[in-house]
């Protein structure tokens, strides 16, 4: 009993010392290292999304002279006047409005269920506002899990339009005496004239408060194409049998210093449009009007119709009407519609990531693209939605993402029916990987797989492609350009980059067929959690 009480003395004693922090043993000198502790908190990514989207819509907002991107324009997207509520960024966030980055490139979902089409008002500092339908239904090509869309707008200062800026004071909200504001350069010309004592009204018919009206006028010659390509989309939704041809279009907006819009009249105003000298017109002849509201996005007839007048002496026609409210106008003629649609024959090597294609003529312009041999831009049921008349004709182009030509027409073609194209090119270009290295901010040695990312890249700022997932983490870029310059951009679904944000740019220079992939480090905020079972 005497040896037992000991030992346990012994180990009481060992005890002490353990808790004392002594961890030596004075017999034998062997060291004791302190007790491991179990970490209370690891760190995990975030629920990142390792595949892509079954079908992305990709868009890049650029100049229409050069493929150049537009960062800082912003798109509004609206259904039926509204903000639209069947969209979502990638992460499935809900999206009506969006301010263009560095890349001029964008993507965006639909949500489930959703069709039909919304329209997308896209402005730009230095040019001419511009709204363009998208269809929620369009087809994927077979393989591909993207809709590429271009919203290209004409600079304020292009060939063919111009833009002039008048100002006018007011009293109570009206003018004691009459004021016109003009635009005009060469055979363009647009005018408004405002009686005296006529009152200056907001959308809900109140008197503006401001002291100055700043009076904005677009011109446009009609026989330039450019004339076509800032035309709203959508003038000839719901016609069947019957297509408006635009002649003349003019944009007239109005607001006072206060910022407020003016959109009414106490009574009619004045505007004149020049129609070019081959509009086959003649002086009295009565034309269609239609006008386009920005705030909906939506087109309307117009209840009056324009008055043709005497040949100037340019050999231009003006088109005279009167109306109480302030927008785009176009004027024109009612003509038979295609019944053939529109279908593009493509004879040559097309490139993997597939080519642009614009169909573009004094009357309005009609984008797409095409990875095949045979594309039905414009199927027959929709014709007369497109505008497509029986006779139209028009300029052809297709090009790629960097904006060189693969095929341009000489001068405009008919396009209702098949339209044969032979393409070529002589850039020289090839397929790059980029790899995507993920990790936690808060702990290197943690990775994440970002393969559900979406990726585009584009060359020297020009349009951007979506890159295709290949698993681990990497990329493929089709179609790059040898010893360019590429802007890759990775939007990582599911978690933020560190220092917030969903996305990541990457500038790689001097890009080389050498068989080698590019590589990004993209640090991502983790979460740290709690380990269960510890103490």
């Amino acid at each position: 009993m005497l040896a037992n009480k000991k030992s346990l003395l012994a180990v009481s004693i060992a005890a002490s010392f353990a808790l004392t922090g002594c961890f030596s043993d004075n017999d034998n000198n062997v060291v004791v290292e302190p007790p491991t502790e179990t970490p209370t908190e690891i760190v995990v990514p975030d629920t990142i999304v390792t595949e892509q989207p079954s079908k992305v819509f990709s868009v890049n907002v650029v100049n229409r002279a050069n493929s150049d991107v537009l960062e800082g324009a912003t798109v509004s997207f609206l259904v039926d006047g509204e903000a639209a509520t069947n969209l979502t960024d990638v992460n499935n966030e809900d999206l009506s409005m969006v301010t263009v980055d560095e890349t001029g490139n964008f993507t965006f979902l639909s949500k489930e269920g959703a069709s039909g089409d919304v329209t997308a008002v896209v402005s730009a500092e230095g040019y001419i506002s511009k709204s363009f339908v998208v269809d929620l239904s369009a087809e994927l090509d077979d393989g591909a899990n993207d809709i590429p869309l271009e919203f290209s707008l004409v600079a304020a200062d292009a060939t063919g339009v111009t833009v002039k800026t008048e100002k006018a004071a007011v009293t109570g909200g009206s003018t004691a005496e009459a004021v016109t504001a003009s635009a005009s350069e060469g055979t363009a010309g647009s005018s408004v004239t405002v009686s005296a004592n006529t009152e200056f009204q907001n959308a809900a018919g109140e008197a503006i408060s401001g002291e100055e009206v700043t009076m904005n006028v677009v011109a446009a010659d009609s026989s330039n194409v450019n004339a076509g390509a800032i035309i709203p989309e959508g003038l000839n939704a719901g016609a069947t049998t019957e297509v408006m041809t635009s002649l003349g279009v003019t944009s007239i907006t109005m607001s006072d210093e206060t910022g407020a819009h003016v959109k009414k009249f106490s009574q009619p105003i004045s505007v004149s449009v020049n129609l070019p000298a081959d509009s086959d017109v003649a002086a009295g002849d009565m034309l269609s009007i239609a006008s386009y509201d920005e705030v909906t996005g939506m087109w309307a007839k117009e209840t009056v119709e324009a008055t043709v007048g005497t040949a100037n002496t340019d050999g231009t026609y003006p088109a005279s009407f009167e109306t109480d409210h302030l927008t785009f106008f176009a004027i024109g003629n009612n003509v038979p519609v295609c019944t053939a649609g529109l279908t593009l024959n493509v004879t040559g090597d097309i490139p993997a990531r597939g080519l642009a294609v614009s169909i573009s003529s004094s009357d309005g312009t009609i984008g797409s693209y095409t990875r095949s041999a045979t594309k039905h831009v414009i199927p027959a049921s929709s014709a007369s939605r497109f505008g497509i008349a029986q006779n139209a004709t028009a300029h052809v182009r297709l090009y790629d993402y960097s904006g060189n030509n693969w095929y341009t027409s000489d001068g405009e073609v008919p396009i209702c029916g098949n339209v044969n194209v032979n393409i070529g090119s002589d850039v020289e270009t090839f397929d790059k990987n980029v790899t995507l290295v993920g990790t936690c901010a808060a702990d290197s040695t943690v990775t994440a797989n970002l393969s559900g990312s979406i990726v585009t890249y584009a060359k020297d700022g020009k349009a951007a492609a979506l890159a295709e997932s290949m698993g681990e983490s990497t990329f493929k870029l089709e179609g790059v350009e040898v010893g360019a310059n590429y802007k890759v951009r990775a939007t990582i679904r599911g978690a933020k980059v560190d220092g917030g944000g969903q996305s990541k740019v990457f500038t790689f220079e001097n890009v080389q067929n050498d068989g080698n992939a590019l590589t990004g480090d993209v640090a991502i905020e983790c979460n740290e959690v709690p380990v269960t079972g510890t103490n």
